[in-house]
C-alpha cells in the first residue's frame, strides 16, 4: 500500500504529458522506484509519517489494546517526568534525529500540560539507521542520564529544540548540549562507549520492535499503541477513556 501511496505522491508532481510517460517508464521499470527509494529513504519515511498523521486513528484496533494492553517495562531508575504515582504512562519509542519525533514531543508536553498529575512520560530509543546522529544523540543521553535523571531530561529538551544544529553541528553539538546543561563532557563522551549504554538503547529498540514500531515516532498511552506525531487532541482522547475507566498501566518490578 505505501509502496502505491509514493507512486501517487511522484505522479502528483508533474505534468499530464510527463505524468503519462513517466507512469509508463515506471511500469516497465519498477527497479527504477526502488532505487530512488533507497537513496532518499528518509524523505520517503517522512511522505509515510505524514500519511500516518492524518490518517484516523483505528477504534475497533483501539478497542481490542483497551482490553488487551501491551506491557512494556517501566524502569523507574530511568529519567521519567511527571509523578511516579501518576495512573496514566506514556511511553515514546524515538529518534532524535527524527523532525517527526519532535513534533511528537511537543504532543506530549501539550498532554502532560493538561494532565500534571496524571501523566508520566519514558523516554525509549529507537534510532534510524538513515539518521547518522540518531544512535550517537541516543547514546549521549544514556550517558548523561548516568550522572543525572534531570540532565538527562534537559538534555533531550535541547536536542529536540535544536535537530538543526544537531544536523549541521553533529558530535559539536552533542558535546555543546552537555555542557549546557551542566553535564560533565568527558565523563559523558567515555560512558557513550561502555557496554551500559549500548545494551540500554539496544533493549529499548528490542522491545519496540516486539511492540509493534516499525518507524518514528511510536508510543504507547498506557499500553495503547500510537503511530506517527498524532496531536496532542489524540493523545489526550486515550488519557480520558483511561481515566474514566480507572485502570493502571502494568509497571515493571525494576
Amino acid at each position: 500500500m505505501k509502496f502505491f501511496v509514493f507512486v501517487f505522491v511522484l505522479l502528483a508532481l508533474v505534468g499530464c504529458n510527463t505524468k503519462e510517460q513517466l507512469r509508463s517508464t515506471l511500469m516497465q521499470n519498477p527497479d527504477i522506484l526502488v532505487d530512488v527509494m533507497k537513496r532518499h529513504r528518509g524523505k520517503f519515511v517522512g511522505i509515510m509519517n505524514s500519511q500516518d498523521q492524518a490518517r484516523p486513528m483505528d477504534v475497533a484496533s483501539l478497542e481490542e489494546q483497551f482490553r488487551n494492553p501491551k506491557k512494556p517495562e517501566i524502569d523507574t531508575k530511568r529519567p521519567i517526568r511527571g509523578k511516579m504515582q501518576a495512573p496514566i504512562t506514556i511511553v515514546a519509542y524515538s529518534d532524535f534525529q527524527c523532525p517527526f519525533c519532535s513534533r511528537g514531543e511537543q504532543s506530549i508536553d501539550e498532554v502532560r500540560k493538561k494532565y500534571p498529575n496524571q501523566v508520566k512520560y519514558l523516554f525509549k530509543h529507537f534510532p534510524l539507521k538513515f539518521h547518522a546522529m540518531a544512535m550517537p544523540a541516543a547514546k549521549a543521553y544514556e550517558a548523561i542520564a548516568l550522572q543525572s535523571k534531570d540532565k538527562a531530561l534537559k538534555y533531550q529538551e535541547e536536542l529536540f529544540r535544536n535537530q538543526a544544529a544537531l544536523n549541521q553541528e553533529k558530535e559539536a553539538y552533542l558535546e555543546k548540549a552537555a555542557a549546557k546543561v551542566g553535564a560533565d563532557v568527558a565523563r559523558m563522551k567515555k560512558d557513550m562507549e561502555s557496554d551500559r549504554v549500548s545494551k540500554q538503547i539496544e533493549k529499548d529498540m528490542e522491545e519496540g520492535r516486539q511492540m509493534g514500531v516499525r518507524g518514528t515516532p511510536a508510543f504507547l498511552v498506557n499500553g495503547v499503541f500510537v503511530s506517527g506525531a498524532r496531536p496532542p487532541k489524540d493523545f489526550e482522547d486515550l488519557v480520558e477513556r483511561w481515566l474514566k475507566d480507572g485502570k493502571r498501566a502494568v509497571s515493571s518490578t525494576n
